[in-house]
């Protein structure tokens, strides 16, 4: 696989994995319905991946920035940001792992009219989603990490500006190659 294009596919990877826990944490993962207390109906409830797991729209945030710093980095730094993909990645598989055993605590918070009323769901699949997200992120960051130093960067007119050169007077640039012993008449 050539530099240019594993470079490709490890951006589009960390972006894509940033977009898949993104779009998870802001669907419906559990739903329940409780007894009303007052009227004796039911009531509907339900909490988003963002409820069941906070910390998930702010790891998809991160992973979206770290794909456009592995395109803006180069070198030993590159590799660095793509330690920083895994650790992010890692994390993220992590706490998707986790978030489907805390639906019902989710459930329990938000507010029904009763404090300590006990509220039993399980998640549905959107979890599965954020958790390849975080895979498919942990994944390019290894190979960030392996190959990011042999990756091209960005052309130098990218580079932060320099002080333009000093303009030059032709008379002044005439005496100094005398100076340095150059003919002119040549």
């Amino acid at each position: 696989m050539s530099g240019r294009r594993s470079l490709g596919i490890s951006i589009v990877a960390i972006a894509i994995g940033g977009l898949l826990v993104l779009l998870s944490s802001g669907r419906v993962w559990a739903r329940s319905s409780v007894a009303a207390l007052t009227g004796g109906g039911r009531v509907s409830l339900s909490a988003t991946g963002h409820q069941v797991a906070p910390s998930l729209p702010a790891l998809a945030y991160a992973l979206l920035a770290l794909a456009v710093a592995v395109l803006a980095a180069r070198g030993l730094l590159r590799r660095v940001v793509g330690l920083v993909v895994v650790l992010i990645g890692a994390i993220t598989i992590g706490v998707a792992a986790t978030a489907p055993g805390q639906a019902s605590q989710a459930l329990e918070h938000r507010e029904v009219g009763a404090a300590g009323l006990v509220v039993h769901a399980s998640a549905n699949g959107w979890w599965v989603l954020a958790l390849v997200g975080g895979i498919l992120a942990t994944a390019a960051g290894a190979l960030t990490v392996i190959r990011g130093d042999r990756w091209a960067a960005l052309g130098a007119r990218y580079d932060a500006p320099t002080a333009p050169p000093r303009p030059t007077d032709p008379a002044a640039e005439a005496w100094a190659a005398l100076d340095r012993g150059e003919d002119p008449t040549a």
